[in-house]
């Protein structure tokens, strides 16, 4: 199944050329997300900022459409958007809003319903089919395109988090086999209430556990805050982590356990770049059952 859901061609390559488009010349542009998995446009903004020399500001789309595109007359940034088909009401609203007050707005989602592309053909935009485990397949695109557009001196890193993500497939057995433990916690979270915390990189992980997983026994929770709702929601916490981030989190898990909480980590010995991919791999992998 990961092998079928991520051939990648032609559509990285689509991809990569649509975002070159939009991002050529300009120094700075406005990302939001609709529909379901928000993360996905603060997953493309993080690694835009994190490798190339674009800055990328990520706003959410009720924000985008009623405080700020109304009133940056003059100084108005292009905006690239990514949309899941949960997303279509809110898509129609933020594109009248955005297509109305003169911003340049790009595209990016599955098919859009005919109506949508005739109100909207002069929006540029590209399509992408996603299929079963289309989370993992968009994010492992735009993880392709953003380490493609990276800063020079940046470029050993880029290659290795590109090389990663279009291998994804050939390690998925190797992979499971290692996390055999974190797939255990997995399981073991979605048969109670646990509050879900992440990473910042780790966000589309924590959203695929609580929104795509659960039955809405989950609740999400910022990693600085997540010690508040101990006591108060469950004690029990689930968390997405990597290796490298560890010293920047263990204060809040600290504040958890001297407040009676528990933490069960899902920690991804990787890159933070491609963690959520790697994560995302195996929240698929128990989501079928196996």
């Amino acid at each position: 199944m990961v092998r079928k859901t991520l051939m990648l061609d032609p559509d990285k390559d689509v991809v990569l050329d649509f975002v070159k488009r939009v991002t050529d010349g300009r120094g700075s542009i406005i990302v939001s997300s609709v529909g379901l998995f928000r993360s996905i446009g603060r997953y493309f903004a993080q690694s835009m900022n994190s490798l190339s020399d674009m800055s990328v500001f990520y706003v959410e789309p009720y924000e985008l459409t009623y405080y700020v595109a109304p009133y940056d007359e003059g100084r108005e940034l292009d905006v690239l958007l990514f949309s899941t088909p949960e997303g279509l009401n809110d898509l129609y609203v933020l594109l009248d809003q955005l297509v109305l007050t003169g911003h340049r707005v790009s595209l990016i989602s599955e098919p859009l319903p005919e109506i949508l592309k005739r109100k909207y053909e002069g929006v540029d935009r590209v399509e992408i089919e996603l299929g079963e485990m289309g989370l993992l397949k968009l994010l492992s695109i735009l993880t392709y395109v953003t380490s493609s557009l990276s800063r020079r001196d940046l470029r050993r890193r880029a290659d290795k988090i590109k090389e990663e993500c279009l291998s994804l497939a050939e390690v998925a057995d190797e992979f499971i086999e290692r996390y055999e433990r974190e797939i255990k916690t997995v399981r073991e979270a979605l048969s109670e209430f646990y509050v879900v915390t992440y990473t910042p990189t780790l966000e589309p992980a924590a959203e695929m556990f609580s929104l795509g997983l659960s039955d809405g026994r989950a609740l999400m929770a910022d990693i600085s805050t997540v010690y508040f709702y101990v006591g108060r929601v469950s004690s029990k916490i689930l968390a997405f982590t990597t290796d490298v981030e560890v010293y920047t989190y263990r204060y809040y898990f600290n504040r958890v356990v001297e407040k009676g909480g528990r933490v069960e980590e899902v920690r991804l010995k990787t890159d933070p770049l491609t963690a959520p991919l790697y994560a995302l791999m195996l929240l698929y992998y128990v989501s079928r059952g196996t």
